[in-house]
């Protein structure tokens, strides 16, 4: 009966002592399974071996011989008094039926993981024993890594757990990064769990006084899990995933060929068309030029013509003052002609006045003859001046304009022609262009260099139908002109047709005062009939008197017809200053559309270069599109059964993390082949301030570890 309670004792003291180092105690072992381990290791303070003791559990169906192998210095038998034996590294137990426990010292303290300890106060490192009882700013370090001296079947199978219990009392302010946190009375446990193949770098922190705690704890035990893992959702989408990238493998190819005929596209219509759009707009300005050279002619021309035509204006206002003058002057003579034919007695009493003031009268031809040339060389000017507003009409019509501009080598009509096909060219372009360069965004291409080429495009453009608009606005302006000019030949014509009658009368005049000379002296000679005969006097006057009458008649038409030729000249010299003051306009715009074509050639330059930009950027497009579809294709080939590897790999990864393909082997020793489990309790002493030292018994037996166990539970 006594046994039996030791036994009870024993595996309680088991069970209590690996629940709290906070690792379960293995349950019992199968029949089938005839040997458990429990591999205790005591550490220093820096975390090195001091001692391991293994303690070998069997459970026994019925008496007989229990054999067991380990290097050992010592073997004692826990809980039975079965007798045991060890001899050359193997021990024999005859065995009672039922559970024995055996402790054996290992002789070789090298256990599977290096581990090292260390204490730091205000940055200073001390030993367990220096540091007890200190204030301060605590570190504690602890790092465990596999020791290579070892067989890495424990490092690689087996899972720890470090405990570090701290006394709430003695400190505050912990940190413990990394760490499970839990309560134990006062105390704060932090529990660090390291999966197999892992190693451990730990550190914890904390406010001290007067510094105690208790032993570190590292529990070691095979982790071996029966995880099912459901990866269908996962493998499921990766299969997802592969379908996407082979999609983006085929969206990269059709973004390869849509870069390559973007690149033939840019390279070849868009290249062609801006080199036109050059060559138009050198020619554009090469005809603006010519154009801007012709109008400055008109310009002289014009100017020439309203100043002949003031001067005309001027010339016909002096002639029109003198005539009015003799105008009136013949008046008055016919006025007095009544007087002369008033009566007779007064006629008989001035004859011999008469007869004197007729003799100092002088006729002069030689004054009529220059009266009769200068109305010739005003009837030959105005001749001319019909004949120079013929020519002028001739000249400023707009298919003159275009005869002069073929002249100096441009075909207007081929311009405009030309400036409508480009544009429309152009605007076509621009929409061709618009929907790439859609394109290009959608695949992340920086488009803003070309959008603003675009822009000046449609500006180009714009500008080519201006300059059609121009041209037809030239074409408007000049046949109004040419109407005007119509108008004014018409008066001009008018003028020519009145001085043919006015310089008609001036002949007449002319004729007429001849003849007057003549009357004069044959007046004069009736009149010295007239002394002798009365009669002959009164004929001679009446016909003097008609004479009168027809010349004031001939200077009534002359009068009329200078009227005519006055406001004929005022209208010549009205449309000479429209003319002059239009052909300014037509200067100004020329000059304008001079500016504007160079502008364009500027914009064309622009456009060009901005093209070969575009080509360099469609060939760098299709060199990275061709990489693209390369990546997508590599990455496609990559991926092609990644479902598949990502299982396996997750079954991998599971069996590396849980030991499980690790097989259990002795720690005691290799020829144990028949072992359920093994499992280690590694733990340094408490760091305590030592108690003054009690004067020893005389005699007094010192006591072990586990008979001091043994003894807490009342077990002799």
């Amino acid at each position: 009966m006594k046994n039996k309670n030791k036994i009870i004792a024993i595996a309680l003291l088991a069970s209590f002592s690996l629940s709290a180092l906070g690792t379960p105690i293995a349950s019992a072992a199968e029949k089938s399974t005839p040997k458990e381990e429990v591999v205790y290791v005591n550490l220093n303070d820096n975390g090195s071996v001091k001692d391991v003791e293994v303690v070998n559990i069997f459970n026994t169906d019925k008496a007989g011989t229990v054999t067991d192998y380990g290097n050992y210095s010592s073997v004692r038998n826990m809980n039975t008094t079965d007798k045991i034996s060890y001899s050359n590294g193997k021990t024999t137990i005859d065995a009672s039926k039922g559970r024995i426990y055996y402790e054996g010292k290992q002789k070789d303290t090298t256990i599977p993981w290096d581990i090292s300890i260390g204490y730091f106060l205000g940055g200073k490192e001390y030993s367990a024993d220096e540091i007890a009882g200190k204030s301060g700013k605590l570190k504690i370090k602890i790092k465990i890594s596999d020791n290579k001296d070892s067989d890495d079947n424990f490092y690689d199978g087996f899972a720890l757990q470090t405990s570090v219990t701290l006394d709430t009392d003695k400190c505050s302010n912990i940190t413990a990064s990394g760490a499970t946190e839990a309560n134990v009375g006062s105390d704060k446990q932090f529990t660090y769990t390291t999966m197999p193949s892992k190693g451990a770098d730990i550190e914890i922190t904390a406010d001290v006084k007067d510094f105690e705690m208790a032993g570190i704890s590292i529990n070691a035990v095979p982790l071996s899990l029966e995880i099912d893992v459901d990866d269908k959702e996962l493998t499921d989408k990766v299969s997802e995933m592969t379908d996407a990238i082979t999609k983006i493998d085929d969206g990269a190819k059709s973004v390869n060929d849509g870069a390559g005929e973007l690149k033939d596209s840019v390279k070849g219509e868009l290249k062609d068309g801006s080199v036109q759009l050059l060559e138009g707009a050198e020619d554009l300005k090469k005809g603006a030029s010519e154009l801007k050279g012709g109008t400055v002619q008109l310009k002289d021309g014009t100017v020439s013509l309203k100043v002949g035509a003031e001067s005309l204006d001027s010339g016909i206002s002096s002639l029109d003052t003198g005539i009015k003058t003799v105008e009136n002057g013949l008046k008055q003579l016919n006025e007095k002609s009544e007087t002369l034919t008033g009566g007779s007695a007064q006629i008989k009493n001035s004859l011999i006045t008469i007869q004197s003031a007729l003799g100092g009268v002088s006729l002069s031809t030689d004054k009529l003859a220059e009266l009769s040339s200068a109305s010739s060389q005003i009837k030959s000017g105005i001749s001319q001046i019909t004949s120079g507003i013929e020519q002028l009409e001739q000249n400023t019509s707009f298919q003159a304009y275009e005869a002069v501009m073929a002249q100096n080598g441009l075909d207007v009509e081929s311009l405009r022609q030309s400036n409508a096909a480009t544009a429309e060219n152009i605007t076509l372009t621009i929409t061709s262009l618009q929907s790439q360069v859609e394109t290009l965004k959608q695949v992340g291409f920086d488009t803003t260099e070309l959008e603003t080429q675009l822009a000046g495009l449609s500006q180009v453009a714009q500008l080519l139908y201006a300059n059609n608009l121009c041209i037809d606005g030239t074409e408007t302006y000049l046949n109004q002109i040419n109407s005007s000019i119509d108008e004014l030949l018409a008066g001009a014509k008018n003028l020519e047709e009145k001085y043919e009658e006015f310089d008609s009368a001036i002949n007449e005049l002319v004729d007429t005062v001849g003849n007057l000379s003549y009357n004069v002296s044959v007046l004069a000679d009736a009149i010295n009939l007239l002394v002798e005969s009365y009669g002959q006097f009164d004929s001679g006057l009446n016909e003097y008197t008609d004479g009168v009458a027809t010349i004031v008649s001939g200077f009534n038409k002359i009068s009329s017809g200078c009227i005519t030729l006055t406001n004929g000249s005022k209208e010549l010299y009205s449309g000479a200053k429209l003319l002059d003051d239009n052909t300014s306009l037509v200067v100004d715009g020329a000059a304008s559309l001079y500016s504007g074509t160079d502008s364009l050639n500027m914009g064309a330059k622009s456009l060009d270069e901005g093209v070969e930009k575009l080509v360099d950027g469609a060939e760098e497009l299709q060199s990275g599109t061709a990489k693209l579809k390369d990546g997508t294709k590599e990455l496609s080939d990559k991926t092609d059964g990644l479902d598949t590897e990502i299982s396996d790999k997750i079954d991998e990864m599971i069996d590396s993390m849980t030991g499980s393909d690790v097989e259990l082997k002795s720690f005691a020793s290799e020829k144990n082949t028949s072992v359920n489990s093994v499992q280690f309790v590694i733990k340094t002493e408490d760091i305590k301030v030592e108690e003054p030292e009690e004067p020893k018994a005389e005699n007094k037996e010192e006591l072990s570890f586990w008979q001091k166990l043994l003894k807490l539970f009342g077990i002799e």
